[in-house]
């Protein structure tokens, strides 16, 4: 869903809905790390006055999406080396120990659904350009929230969630080549058949390695850009 074009016909000036409005354009990547926002032009946007916009910064600030820096004002949140690697092993351990759970418990249905999910995944080969990478991203956050819902780990899965629940986890595929696409296609499968054997173990080390991936990934990219 592009956040953007619906953002418009919005009516309401709630916080809330400013706020959700916002947070989508981050996760996204409409607004990248760094971009300036200013509560004038939320209200110009909105049509509403700047009391709600700012209620809705708040709330973006106090979870961490958006920064407020001197001589800068309002930007996205940019992520440094340390807090990437703090979020991605936080999330190897927990999702790791989510899918081992998941792995015994399982239910044919949801093995089935795992495999028509990698299905859409893969119907573009392994286009890495945004639009693609963007439609992967979303179908990628489905197959592992069915890994998640398999486990019955609700309170490790919630724990999860905060930990994904960061911008630049969601615009992991934007970082992709082709071959890095593939690895991890051939991961998802591969965890699909651990699933079908019912083995935790094979199903903890593919989950394990395939999130180290991602991050190794993000981290080349970062660096990559810093270079410039």
């Amino acid at each position: 869903m592009d956040l953007s074009v619906r953002a418009p016909a919005l009516k309401s000036t709630a916080p809330h809905a400013i706020y959700a409005v916002v947070r989508g354009r981050i996760l996204d990547g409409t607004y990248e790390p760094g971009r300036r926002l200013t509560e004038q032009a939320f209200a110009d946007e909105f049509a509403s006055s700047r009391t709600p916009v700012r209620e809705a910064m708040r709330m973006l600030a106090a979870e961490g999406y958006i920064d407020t820096r001197p001589n800068s004002g309002t930007v996205v949140r940019s992520w440094t080396t340390e807090q990437i690697l703090e979020i991605f092993n936080l999330r190897a351990s927990l999702e790791a120990d989510v899918c081992g759970h998941a792995a015994l418990r399982i239910a044919p249905a949801q093995i089935a659904e795992l495999e028509r999910i990698q299905g859409e995944i893969e119907l573009n080969g392994l286009d890495s350009g945004v639009e693609n990478a963007t439609r992967v991203g979303g179908l990628n956050r489905r197959f592992h929230d069915i890994i998640a819902a398999a486990s019955g780990q609700e309170r490790t899965v919630a724990l999860l969630a905060k930990a994904i629940e960061v911008p630049i986890v969601h615009r992991t595929f934007r970082s992709y080549d082709a071959v890095q696409m593939q690895r991890s296609f051939y991961q998802h499968r591969e965890l699909i058949d651990a699933f079908k054997a019912h083995d935790r173990e094979w199903a903890v080390s593919v989950m394990r390695s395939h999130i180290h991936a991602a991050k190794n990934t993000i981290l080349q990219s970062l660096h990559r850009a810093e270079s410039k």
